[in-house]
């Protein structure tokens, strides 16, 4: 399977600055898994097409509640835009 081109926007590249390098990991693995199947999150409704926007929400670790969000859009023949990455304090699926 092809991977999806992925660019980040600049809101985007300046929160990565401010996560530690643990949360830089775990963002990075979320990006693999996007680069892979762009509908991997979870679409946020009411997005315009062709546009769809998508969560995904990565644990810091497997006994933690604290986690990563990577908010993004997708638009198929395009690729994937991370708009923003944030520290979820409390993940609840």
């Amino acid at each position: 399977m092809n991977e999806v081109p992925l660019e980040e926007a600049e809101p985007a590249r300046k929160a990565f600055g401010d996560l530690t390098e643990g949360e830089r990991e775990v963002v990075r693995d979320a990006l693999d898994a996007i680069r892979r199947d762009p509908a991997a999150g979870r679409e946020i409704p009411g997005w315009r097409p062709p546009s769809v926007e998508y969560t995904i929400t990565t644990p810091l670790a497997r006994d933690s509640a604290e986690a990563i969000t990577v908010v993004y859009t997708h638009t198929p023949g395009m690729g994937v835009t991370v708009v923003y990455y944030f520290r979820d304090p409390q993940v609840v699926d």
